[in-house]
């Protein structure tokens, strides 16, 4: 309650401050001012002068680009992990609150920020007096390189040896880390005491030389605006150069002494008051300097104003665009991918990363074994840091296993995905013996999500291999069909919260299970889930069942699919544009299967190895899962260095070994990669997914 009253009275005595600084430039200044700015009108000569305008609008819009670098890079240099995209947007938009008194949107606006990102009261505060500590600091030296230019016929000597005395003695205080110390916790008040002295970042050389250099180039460019503006009105008398030199030297300087006068909003009035001081000697009176200098100052606030709507909109609208990036990382992949294949050019950065995050599983499965091999090496955080670094951008992320959600750093994984990788959807598996984990965890992917990068989707799917008991017979575990709906039960309330959590059911068809699955399709429908979708059991070396003959023949899986199909055709019927071509990929994998296990080839060419990667719990490297153990192209060490094994000789081998047709499988993973490398079967996708039974297309 206190701290309301007094930002209340803060707010209202800045305010007073400015509504009384108006009234006495109206009542006391203007009268005397009048005749001189009177005289300014008939002197103002526009023609050919606005590339002078545009130049500096131009010099504006560069400077207070520049503005938030010194800001991104400390917040980079704490640890937060805030992307820069999202720490310039929040710069930008804040940073119209510089205009209420004591800036009081600015700071909570910016303290906000940095808290929903995961940082604490005390060094989101210290942070934003670092901030403050680095600008002056900038402003110093610019002052101090620029001050033996400023000589000639403008800046008076002891004008300059006044703002160079200040400026060295500024400088030498912010220098002492004692005396900088001192400052942040003046700064920050209780909060920065309490935070102690370990939470200021620890800011290395390289940091803190960028936030300086940008800080002063930040500054001279609204410098160089001011004196075109000046120039633009005709206006300046003697040495122009040491003009120049005098309004690269003034705004940091007016900024420097607008501190003092925190409650006014912005500094309006001040910061021109000094301007128009310094300046007069070459525009002929401190009235016409001060006019012009607000002059400017509109200018400058309509550039902020335009980034900062700018920032907003990008920010509502950051979930469309941020699509835009990582479609042209596919196409750009796709496009490379062909003569790669030949060996014409080097691999392209693969558009689907599937990573098996551990080996453990609680599962006892028919169709897999891997609950029976011996316990992996699992790579830790740093290590799949510097792996994704490595990487590089990626369409789609594929979490597998075992049981990911039995790592309980899942969420960092998926941080560093969101961070690094950047896909456009995150994949995640799971037998359901979990539901509270499972559900806490995803919540916690969900958040780490919105955060990091809000246009990526997170889908979960639950495996559902059979009803009731059978379920539980197949996967090996009494309760697994119970704990199945207990998890979906959680997870699709959990997508009322969350839009952009998609929770699927996926079914492995077995030797085990291919004489029910009609049942099991018409009792998916009824689990309230966005997608159901199935695979065929697979003889992999990942899952140590090679030789355990689990797959359905051609004739018992094409009549299966008789029943997925007549079920996809009806889901596309009632499908938006997007889903329908996605059920058109399906459709078209469904036919690919029969053909392969009939045929047993590659019946479309195979881009495993190129478009896809598979990376084991131990950093091995894999085209695809089927091959895996037996097709290692490399190894990812602590180092996370991806490309040396992603462009290995043995990666060049296993490429050639796959295109020339000896190896098939129906891995569905795999298998859409080929599909949209092969146009004959993206063609029969799209007219599938287009295409409307029982009465033609309707209208979106």
């Amino acid at each position: 309650m206190r701290h309301d009253t007094l930002n209340r009275l803060g707010a209202w005595f800045g305010f007073a401050l400015l509504a009384g600084g108006i009234l006495w430039f109206i009542f006391g200044l203007w009268p005397s001012w009048k005749g001189d700015v009177g005289t300014l009108v008939p002197r103002l000569d526009f023609s050919g002068r606005w590339p002078l305008l545009v130049s500096s609008v131009l010099s504006a819009l560069a400077g207070l680009y520049f503005a938030p670098a010194p800001w991104v890079r400390l917040i980079g240099a704490s640890g937060a992990g805030v992307p820069r995209t999202a720490l310039r947007r929040n710069w930008f938009i804040t940073q119209t609150g510089s205009y209420i008194p004591g800036r009081l949107w600015m700071f909570l606006g910016r303290l906000a920020f940095l808290r929903s990102r995961g940082m604490g009261t005390g060094i989101s505060l210290v942070s934003m007096a670092f901030e403050n500590i680095y600008l002056m600091i900038s402003a110093c030296l610019l002052s101090l390189a620029v001050i033996p230019f400023s000589g000639g016929a403008g800046l008076p000597p002891e004008t300059r040896a006044y703002i160079a005395a200040a400026s060295a003695v500024v400088l030498l205080a912010l220098a002492a880390p004692g005396i900088r110390t001192f400052l942040i916790e003046r700064m920050t008040g209780r909060f920065g005491r309490a935070a102690g002295r370990l939470s200021i970042p620890r800011i290395g050389v390289m940091d803190g030389l960028y936030m300086i250099s940008t800080g002063m180039l930040s500054w001279a460019l609204r410098g160089f605006s001011l004196f075109l503006w000046f120039d633009f009105a005709g206006l300046g008398a003697g040495d122009g150069f040491a003009m120049l030199a005098a309004c690269i030297i003034v705004m940091p300087v007016s900024w420097l002494v607008s501190l003092v006068w925190v409650f006014v909003p912005g500094g309006i009035g001040v910061r021109e008051s000094f301007q128009g001081l310094v300046l007069a000697p070459f525009v002929g009176g401190i009235a016409v300097a001060v006019t012009v200098s607000l002059c400017h100052r509109l200018l400058l606030m309509l550039v902020e104003a335009f980034y900062a709507l700018e920032a907003a909109l990008s920010e509502a609208f950051s979930r469309r665009l941020s699509q835009i990036p990582k479609m042209a990382g596919l196409a750009v992949s796709a496009f490379f991918a062909l003569p790669a294949r030949y060996g014409l050019c080097r691999p392209p950065a693969p558009i689907n990363v599937t990573f098996s995050v551990t080996r453990r599983c609680q599962s006892r499965c028919g169709t897999c074994m891997i609950w029976k091999a011996p316990e992996l090496p699992e790579l830790d955080l740093a290590a799949i840091e510097a792996m994704f670094r490595s990487i590089g951008r990626t369409f789609f992320f594929n979490i597998s296993g075992g049981e990911p959600y039995l790592r309980s750093d899942l969420p960092g994984i998926v941080r560093l995905a969101c961070r690094h990788l950047r896909p456009a959807v995150i994949h995640v598996p799971t037998n359901a013996l979990m539901p509270g984990r499972i559900e806490e965890t995803t919540r916690e992917m969900l958040e780490i999500i919105r955060r990091e990068s809000p246009g990526t989707a997170l889908t979960v799917k639950p495996s559902f291999d059979g009803i009731g008991a059978r379920h539980d017979e197949i996967r090996g575990v009494p309760g697994n069909f119970d704990r199945l709906l207990d998890t979906l039960g959680r997870l699709t309330a959990l997508r009322r919260e969350y839009p952009g959590l998609h929770v699927g059911v996926g079914t492995v068809i077995s030797k085990f299970n291919s004489g029910e699955l009609p049942e099991v399709i018409e009792y998916a429908r009824g689990l309230g889930v966005d997608t159901y979708i199935n695979e065929i059991a697979e003889e992999r070396e990942e899952f140590f069942n090679v030789g355990s003959r689990i797959t359905p023949d051609p004739a018992t899986y094409g009549n299966i699919m008789e029943g997925f199909r007549r079920a996809t055709v009806e889901k596309i019927r009632h499908a938006r544009l997007l889903g329908r071509i996605t059920s058109g990929l399906r459709l078209v994998y469904y036919d690919l299967v029969v053909r392969i296990l009939r045929e047993k080839r590659q019946v479309i060419p195979c881009y495993a190895g190129l478009l896809n990667v598979h990376i084991n719990a131990d950093g091995a490297v894999w085209p695809c899962a089927i091959r895996a153990y037996a097709a290692e192209m490399g190894r990812v060490g602590p180092e996370g260095d991806f490309a040396s094994a992603w462009n290995s000789r043995r990666a060049r081998e296993i490429r050639r070994s796959i295109r020339r047709g000896e190896c098939w499988c129906p891995l569905a993973n795999q298998a859409y990669s080929n599909i949209l490398m092969h146009p004959p079967s993206l063609l029969r996708a799209v007219v599938a997914g287009l295409r409307r039974s029982g009465g033609g297309r309707r209208r979106e």
